[in-house]
């Protein structure tokens, strides 16, 4: 939202061309359609993803301040539910490893295992006592988290990226080890690399034309 000062209603503005096109290329769409100037052009402007579904009204009202006409521009909105999912996890990193260390060796679990005979039933009684010592010390707990929408832009290898770069940033911040330095300048490096693939692929020689003439209009 805000002043652009394109005169979008005028056919014949090339920068207003240039504009619409732009927005129309990263798929989004310009809400307002009345004037919003005193002279009868639209330069507010309010802009959205297209299958943005929040924007349920919209209605233009004028108020007049002396001699200068003031445009105030009014949404209302709609709240989108987002679906949830429900997940399990335990809090495993606040285990006391002495505690735990303790809850095991009493719970006699090496004398549990010896007495099987398979090697399945000594991995069924193994899971089962460290399961129990664990619904102890971290219980599961369940809740639903909402499933947000990503980016089209975003996929599964560039998020595989950057969570290797955030593990190898906190090792190395951990250590101070100039390897690990390295590890995680590299992994840095290639989440850039992916990241300049994928812009690359979205932007189109058209939408590149049309930012490069947006920015020479501005100097």
């Amino acid at each position: 939202m805000g002043d652009f000062n394109f005169h979008i209603d005028d056919p014949s503005d090339k920068k207003a061309e240039e504009f619409s096109k732009l927005i129309e290329s990263v798929n989004l769409t310009q809400l307002v359609n009345n004037s919003t100037h005193m002279n009868g052009h639209i330069l507010d402007l309010i802009i959205t993803h297209k299958k943005n579904k929040l924007c349920q009204a919209l209605e233009l009202t004028t108020v007049i301040f002396l001699t200068t006409a003031v445009f105030i521009s009014i949404l209302t909105f709609r709240n989108q539910k987002l679906r949830k999912k429900k997940v399990t996890y335990r809090k495993t990193r606040k285990i006391n490893s002495d505690t735990l260390r303790k809850l095991i060796v009493d719970s006699n679990v090496t004398e549990k295992v010896s007495s099987k005979e398979t090697v399945r039933d000594k991995v069924e009684i193994f899971n089962e006592t460290v399961e129990a010592v664990l619904d102890l010390l971290a219980p599961v707990k369940t809740k639903n988290v909402p499933i947000r929408p990503n980016s089209h832009w975003y996929i599964d290898e560039l998020r595989t990226l950057k969570q290797e770069r955030r593990c190898a940033e906190r090792k190395w911040r951990k250590s101070r080890l100039e390897i690990h330095r390295q590890i995680y300048v590299y992994a840095k490096n290639k989440v850039n690399d992916m990241l300049v693939k994928t812009y690359r692929h979205l932007v189109t020689p058209d939408l590149y034309r049309s930012i490069v003439f947006l920015c020479e209009c501005l100097l």
